[in-house]
């Protein structure tokens, strides 16, 4: 049976569609880094954004790294990474570099900044946190507040990183660690000073500061969704680096978690890899991208973000279906008809025979629409909205369906309110008359809306019935015991 829509949030590992990388400049003037890539979900439709944030690479680097983007093109995310190029500080030059670019996105791709999440990886990870912390505790400094926040095996604490280079570069055991501190060093006393001489800037810029005795900066992430994501191989790290737990980022973003967590935050979450950290060369390294878990991740987005999430959410409420009718749940406004601008969960019962020209069910079915808050709802918006919401479910299966330009119709609906029915704040009865796009000929539906307001929910209810039977019809006696049974 071909249905209305089907449910498109699958969280999958692997895609085997492609997907289009977009270049966006937002700094003319920084040929280097002054660009940002994007992916857009396959469905068109932005529920949310997930920003990644890297230092020292490009952001092409990222795409090979990681399967994220792969996991948000199938879950109406869109995907940002960016270079800060050799910033690991959330100094001002660097807060407002991401809000520049975070405008930029917002205007290109007319992302809600109230649904942002943001990561950092590697030295990264400690900016993302501090603009974090800086944007709920003084927001007129930043572009937007992040919904959700998550870093990749990142050093947490600065002064503790001061400490780290100097530690590796007297071991001087492994290249690349004791390259990495003399660089690190160098560049810190550049952007911030020598430590300990100026304490005071390191201890603005750091998102965490392990020695302190009261609670620092991290106290502006007390409410936030939050993880930290660490390769906790120590073995590894002994035999192959010379590295104890001490001489790794671990204790410190553990410290932070604990911090968080007595301060009250349940959310704050220490994630330590279910495998290995490996480059996409094949090399082990804990530093790396895909200590991630990319679908847990998502997961996790998704829900900080407040999207929906049909294969999860418990309906708060009773909405029978009879027997051999089926369900689908998505959320409001659906992808195909972005217009409708009232927000929550569309709870969809289908008759068994909605897919059957032969069946004295075809396309019969009923609907709520769970609403956040209390929007105007009256014949004219109803009106809109429906024609909205049925205009685009026939564009959709347009291509699909094949139908050729000489058979497509404007879609017309016309509502007026009646007598309200039990129970109901308003009813509405009316006409949609449209394109059958299974049949490909032009028809009529008839419909019934029931819209109701249950006391102390903060939500309103739109209960519709879907048929081109006339209302005398049997079927209908069924469509309208499924609203009446409805409670909240």
């Amino acid at each position: 049976m071909r249905r209305i829509l089907t449910l498109t949030f699958l969280l999958i590992p692997f895609l085997s569609f492609s997907q289009s990388v977009e270049k966006n400049v937002y700094d003319p003037g920084d040929p280097t880094n002054g660009y940002y890539l994007a992916v857009r979900p396959r469905s068109g439709s932005i529920r949310g954004t997930l920003l990644l944030l890297t230092s020292f690479t490009p952001p092409e680097a990222l795409l090979s790294e990681t399967r994220l983007h792969n996991v948000t093109y199938a879950n109406d995310l869109l995907t940002v990474y960016v270079s800060l190029g050799k910033k690991i500080c959330a100094d001002t030059a660097t807060i407002n570099r991401i809000n520049l670019m975070v405008k930029h996105l917002t205007t290109t791709y007319s992302a809600d900044t109230s649904r942002m999440a943001l990561a950092g990886y590697s030295y990264a990870g400690g900016v993302a946190l501090r603009y974090t912390e800086l944007a709920y505790k003084n927001p007129s400094v930043c572009g937007f507040q992040p919904k959700a926040v998550f870093a990749i095996d990142a050093p947490v604490d600065l002064i503790g990183l001061w400490h780290w280079c100097e530690r590796e570069i007297k071991k001087n055991y492994f290249p690349g660690s004791v390259a990495d501190g003399k660089i690190l060093l160098d560049l810190m006393t550049k952007d911030i000073g020598a430590f300990p001489a100026t304490p005071d800037t390191y201890q603005y810029l750091t998102p965490f500061n392990k020695d302190l005795v009261s609670s620092g900066n991290e106290q502006s992430l007390v409410s936030i969704p939050l993880r930290l994501y660490y390769d906790a191989d120590i073995q590894w790290q002994l035999a192959n680096r010379r590295n104890s737990l001490y001489d790794t980022n671990i204790p410190d973003g553990s410290e932070l978690i604990n911090r968080l967590l007595l301060l009250g935050n349940a959310r704050a979450e220490f994630v330590s890899a279910k495998m290995p950290g490996v480059r996409s060369n094949g090399m082990r390294n804990p530093n790396s991208l895909s200590i991630v878990d990319e679908v847990d991740c998502i997961q996790w987005i998704r829900k900080a973000l407040g999207i929906f999430d049909p294969n999860t959410w418990v309906p708060p409420y009773q909405y029978s279906a009879p027997a051999g009718w089926s369900i689908e749940r998505f959320a409001l406004p659906p992808d195909f008809a972005p217009q409708i601008t009232w927000k929550g969960v569309e709870d969809v019962r289908f008759h068994p025979g909605w897919g059957d020209s032969l069946s004295e069910g075809y396309w019969s079915y009923t609907y709520l629409w769970w609403i956040d808050g209390n929007p105007v709802i009256d014949a004219a918006s109803l009106q809109q909205a429906l024609q909205a919401y049925y205009t685009g479910l026939v564009n959709r299966n347009i291509v699909p369906g094949k139908i050729p330009a000489d058979k497509r119709i404007p879609t017309v609906a016309t509502i007026k309110k009646i007598k309200p029915a039990e129970k109901d704040k308003e009813t509405y009865t009316g006409v949609i008359r449209m394109l059958d796009y299974l049949a490909q000929r032009p028809m009529e539906l008839n419909t019934i809306i029931h819209v109701r307001v249950p006391q102390s929910s903060g939500k309103t209810v739109v209960l519709v019935g879907i048929s081109p039977q006339p209302f005398s019809h049997p079927v209908w006696k069924t469509l309208d015991k499924i609203p009446a049974d409805f409670a909240p």
